[in-house]
């Protein structure tokens, strides 16, 4: 018993985070981090202080997630659970020894949220900033640095504004209402009698997923990106639609199947009073695709935004209350938009591993690229909208899957955007796999085996 704890419970997607935890407690995969590149001499016991005022103004980084009579529980603690982690000076490359710590999986009995200082020089630095997604989700962890460097800037932070509770007690009485019954019979009818859609793996399936992964980042085709906007108009979707149109077709070719799910994390931080709350406001939602002869990217992009229009109308019923043991989509596809962030800090370009540099709290602040959320599912494809183009992170389950596999995939996604944006009506079925030099290079193959 412990009944002197204030003891609150989890939401749903919380609830998913917890059991995910408990099957695989040595994975990173749901660890979030944006890590910032300072070359500026810090005064450590200013951001020691900002660390903890950022826990102070956000419960759910002071929490403990526990086990309470045989249910798992939130149970905020009073004071910050985090301090400023002082890390040695990395004796090889600085990207690997971030990733090492945002690799380190979290005790959740003991909290979600950590930061790591680790030197580079006497006047350069990488401030890691790390939450499990039990406590946060990508817009929190933008509010979280926001918070960080402004308290490192004034020594203080405002009064919180919401609070996760009003959301977890409004999604528990949405549920058991008849909005929420109609909204579980929306979303049952989009899944039932449809499949996860599964790639050709490398390796078998385990039975018992590790959830340990990598991941590749690659820019979309600048002349594709500039061409997106007016070809997803042309077509009376949204750009995201047009991209998770052209995925859809692609894993169509990949499954052969006329119909399956997929998943596209949809955020439910919804109202004013949520805007400023650091938590967990993501509802996995399942599209599925179907296709029929002669399919073009205008039917699977006419078909996924309205699935996804209509899918926000019931954005408030946890999808995760559907699951009957198996996933529901073991792909999935999201988009952010990195221009609606504060503070509005460039990504780093594929490759790079610092992105550009900005003014921000009287620091010069830039992002590194620090892989993380990887093997959460068998691919998750993260679309950044941003002002340099349109980049795609392709997470993926490194049980599964090789890296020349999912580079592959890449090639082939690219190929396929291109023909939804070149010519939307184009047949998904009549769209080649292959480019040139791949198919070159199968054919002098073939003359070798051959001969």
């Amino acid at each position: 018993m412990m009944t002197d704890l204030a003891v609150k419970p989890l939401s749903v997607i919380q609830q998913t985070m917890w059991l995910e935890h408990r099957l695989a407690p040595r994975s990173a995969a749901y660890n979030l981090v944006l890590p910032l590149r300072i070359r500026a001499r810090l005064d450590v016991a200013a951001l020691s202080r900002a660390v903890e005022l950022v826990a102070e103004r956000h419960e759910l980084l002071r929490t403990r997630f526990l086990e309470v009579e045989g249910r798992p529980c939130r149970v905020p603690d009073d004071r910050p659970l985090a301090r400023l982690e002082l890390l040695p000076q990395p004796a090889g490359g600085v990207a690997e020894a971030a990733r090492e710590y945002v690799r380190r999986p979290f005790d959740l009995s003991t909290g979600a949220f950590r930061v790591g200082l680790l030197p580079v020089s006497g006047t350069e630095a990488v401030i890691l900033p790390v939450a499990h997604h039990i406590a946060g989700d990508f817009m929190s962890h933008w509010l979280i640095v926001r918070d960080l460097l402004n308290a490192y800037r004034d020594g203080a932070l405002p009064e919180p504004s919401g609070h996760y509770d009003v959301f977890v007690a409004e999604e528990a009485r949405i549920v058991a209402s008849p909005i929420g019954e109609r909204s579980r019979a929306y979303w049952s009818a989009r899944a039932d009698g449809a499949a996860a859609a599964e790639l050709p793996a490398d390796r078998p399936r385990p039975a018992l997923s590790r959830r340990v992964g990598a991941s590749r980042r690659a820019r979309l085709d600048p002349d594709v990106a500039a061409g997106l906007p007016q070809a997803a108009r042309d077509a009376g979707v949204t750009p995201f639609a047009l991209l998770l149109g052209a995925f859809t077709a692609l894993v169509r070719r990949y499954t052969a199947q006329d119909e399956f799910l997929v998943g596209v994390p949809a955020t439910n931080r919804l109202g004013v009073q949520m805007r400023e709350v650091a938590g967990a406001f993501v509802n996995p939602l399942p599209i599925r695709a179907r296709f029929r002869a002669g399919a073009t990217f205008r039917d699977a992009a006419a078909d996924a935004g309205e699935q996804l229009r209509t899918g926000m109308f019931h954005v408030r019923y946890p999808c995760g209350l559907l699951g009957g043991g198996a996933p529901m989509f073991r792909l999935a596809m999201l988009m952010v938009a990195a221009d609606q962030r504060e503070p509005s800090v460039p990504y780093p370009a594929p490759g790079e591993e610092t992105g550009p540099e900005i003014e921000y709290a009287g620091l010069p602040v830039a992002l590194m690229d620090v892989p993380s959320q990887e093997g959460q599912m068998d691919l998750v494809i993260r679309v950044e909208q941003n002002s340099a183009g349109i980049d795609m992170v392709f997470a993926y389950d490194s049980d599964l899957y090789d890296e020349s596999t999912i580079d592959r995939f890449i090639g082939q996604f690219q190929r396929f955007a291109r023909a939804a944006v070149t010519d939307v009506d184009t047949e998904v079925d009549q769209t080649p796999l292959t480019g040139d030099d791949e198919l070159a290079a199968l054919l002098a193959l073939g003359g070798v085996w051959g001969e």
